[in-house]
């Protein structure tokens, strides 16, 4: 929420403060105006395992186990992780309604990401301690088949109860009424959003051709396919240039970087470098520096990807699947928008198709434009900021 943070702090209205469920690291710097307490964060062994035990015998336990014994997803696993989940809730849920004695009683309790911290602030409003709870929803925090054993804890038991739940496109607003039950009365729609860029990322000279990627290597990205798909378009364009960046770190990153020199090392006309995780404000700046022709999405489950918009707001068209709320971000006007699971052929003849074909220029175009009409941030962060301060505003 790198971007959005800004825009709560220059709202003269809006006082607010940061409670993380995880602290660890460096802390990122904050604007002005924003206040951050840490009592959500941490906490002792002992104090977790007294919520474990409490989580055994509660009724969000029990009605969780009823679940998935009717969804037929019992199981050791599933059962582990629901006790576990269950905890997390009961702890953060204490260390809330702690930190609304000591400061007050919360206006708007507004999650990032429906997770166990979430569900802690409904019961909390229960409690008395929260007035209003408000909740985004990404893509970890939705599809289910992200998650291990297809699993998602609490999520149904809970997710009716929030005063106003924030899908970041049309598709995951369906899913999310589809799937776990949401009243459509309690849904909206609110794309994130990106700055626009003062100046555009350049275009490779004839006879070269730069994509970027950015992700973390989980296998969830399927950053193989595009080894794969750089495979057969660097033979197809024995004349072109090749060079892939990937930037963004992870479990499978020396794993993909030992799959690229495998596939793409013995090509005379294919380079590739793996920058690792970089600051947001490099990535950005990255695209008004460097040449860059095409950036590649190969995910098998995205929500609303910002690594996209970024990329677009720079004027880089985008070559990325139709799963989550690409295709409200991502078309064949600026770029191309994939199969929801394109083969290495589909993914290279796209990568031709904008990067060296005669609409490369128009494709550019076309794609700071999308984001200057639909995902600006200067636009859509105050809209959304309004709309959750006018919900803390009305009557409980």
């Amino acid at each position: 929420m790198e971007d959005e943070i800004a825009f709560w702090a220059g709202n003269p209205v809006a006082e607010v403060t940061l409670l993380p469920a995880v602290a660890a690291g460096e802390p990122r710097p904050l604007p002005a105006g924003i206040a951050v307490d840490l009592g959500m964060a941490g906490g002792s062994r002992l104090a977790r395992l007294r919520c474990v035990l409490r989580a055994a015998g509660s009724q969000v336990f029990r009605r969780e186990l009823a679940y998935l014994w009717g969804s037929r997803k019992l199981r050791v696993a599933t059962a582990l992780r629901a006790i576990l989940h269950t905890s997390k809730v009961l702890e953060q849920q204490q260390r809330l309604e702690r930190y609304a004695r000591t400061h007050g009683r919360i206006d708007v309790a507004y999650c990032y990401w429906n997770e166990t911290q979430s569900y802690a602030a409904l019961r909390a409003r229960a409690a008395g301690a929260v007035r209003k709870v408000v909740s985004r929803l990404h893509g970890f925090d939705l599809y289910e088949a992200r998650r291990e054993h297809a699993y998602m804890p609490l999520k149904r038991q809970f997710i009716g109860c929030f005063d106003t739940l924030f899908a970041l496109s049309r598709e995951a607003r369906t899913y999310l009424e589809a799937t776990y039950g949401a009243p459509a009365g309690n849904t909206r729609i609110s794309p994130l959003g990106v700055p626009l860029t003062g100046a555009l990322s350049a275009a490779s000279p004839p006879g070269f051709l730069h994509l970027v990627s950015v992700s973390s290597c989980l296998p969830v990205k399927r950053l193989d396919r595009i080894v794969e798909a750089l495979h057969l378009l660097a033979r197809r364009h024995a004349q072109a240039r090749i060079t892939w960046t990937h930037i963004g770190g992870g479990p499978q990153l020396a794993e993909i970087a030992q799959l690229a020199q495998t596939r793409l090392g013995g090509l005379s006309n294919v380079a590739f470098e793996f920058l690792g995780d970089l600051p947001n404000q490099v990535v950005k700046h990255y695209y008004l520096g460097t040449p860059v022709d095409v950036f590649v999405n190969t995910s098998e489950s995205e929500g609303m990807p910002v690594s996209v918009m970024e990329a677009m707001s720079a004027g880089v068209p985008a070559v990325a699947p139709d799963v989550g709320g690409v295709s409200d971000l991502v078309s064949d006007e600026c770029g191309a928008l994939l199969a929801a699971s394109p083969g290495s052929g589909e993914i290279a003849d796209a990568i031709a198709r904008v990067a060296l074909g005669g609409e490369k220029d128009a494709l550019r175009l076309h794609a700071r434009r999308v984001i200057e009409a639909r995902f600006c941030a200067g636009r859509n962060y105050p809209a959304f900021i309004a709309g959750v301060l006018a919900i803390g505003a009305a009557p409980a």
